[in-house]
């Protein structure tokens, strides 16, 4: 854990020379959000950390889990914010950088929402409905306001090699409004993405820091440092994965397992060396 907590240190202080982008150099009001060649080159996809090849037989435990980010609440809103129309392109919500990306191209495969597993890909008739609605005289959009969670998965494992307790981001899939269904406002799963395919595409956009706007870090080392607050929804089990609420009914009890869940994953290095 600590070292997550090192690493995320380390991502937000290298990301302080990205200021509110172009405002002090700019001439025009439209040069405000265009990235100079310094800070393109600083975003580009070869700056990004690479993910560590893992041999298979260094992983002395690994456990798959199933997270909801919630994006109601307060921790997690720059994954939300802003709305859409605010800005051409300095500040993007995550759900706004991921539809453009999809709809130009740079995603290759959207995953079925009903498979975790990455194994069925939707063809784009039917991911195109989920990104907007086409039926009436005009084109709707499914916007960031539109979508309420995220939901992850990932895998936290041990390697020897190291002796760390380490997470691994694996997929991601947005929860929004039906566009087929405008009427109903309950959110629906949309479709898993898996998580090495949007990597370049999060590291070429900054999330904005209300707090301090000469601070800025790339929605791809937000994710990748847990820079997130999360619920377990699932985990790996002979059930077929099945989610928290197939066995617990109680939406409070739900949130107890949750917690329950992830004490048992935090706990593991510990007792590893404990014993």
């Amino acid at each position: 854990m600590k070292t997550y907590f090192i690493l995320s240190l380390m991502l937000f202080g290298s990301s302080a020379l990205l200021a509110q982008v172009n405002v002090l150099n700019a001439d025009q009001p439209d040069e405000i959000g265009v990235l100079s060649e310094e800070q393109l080159e600083a975003l580009s996809s070869k700056k990004y950390l690479e993910y560590p090849h893992v041999d298979e037989k260094d992983i002395m435990w690994s456990k798959i889990v199933y997270e909801e980010i919630d994006l109601s609440e307060k921790f997690n809103h720059p994954l939300y914010f802003p709305k859409d129309g605010l800005y051409s392109s300095e500040r993007k919500s995550l759900w706004r950088t991921i539809r453009e990306a999809i709809l130009s191209g740079k995603i290759p495969n959207i995953y079925n929402d009903a498979n975790p597993n990455f194994t069925e890909t939707f063809d784009k008739d039917t991911y195109m409905k989920r990104l907007e609605n086409r039926d009436g005289p005009e084109v709707v959009p499914l916007r960031s306001m539109n979508v309420v969670s995220y939901k992850i998965k990932g895998i936290w494992y041990v390697d020897k090699r190291i002796g760390e307790l380490r997470y691994r981001l694996l997929g991601i899939m947005p929860r929004g409004k039906d566009m087929n269904n405008l009427a109903n406002d309950d959110p629906v799963d949309l479709f898993w993405l898996w998580y090495k395919d949007l990597r370049p595409i999060l590291h070429e956009q900054l999330v904005f820091d209300d707090k301090n706007n000469a601070s800025r870090v790339t929605f791809d080392q937000m994710l990748t440092s847990r820079r997130f607050t999360a619920r377990i929804y699932a985990i790996d089990n002979v059930f077929n994965d099945r989610a928290v609420d197939q066995y617990v009914d109680d939406p409070f009890m739900q949130l107890i397992e949750s917690e329950r869940l992830k004490t048992i994953i935090r706990d593991f290095e510990q007792d590893l060396w404990a014993n």
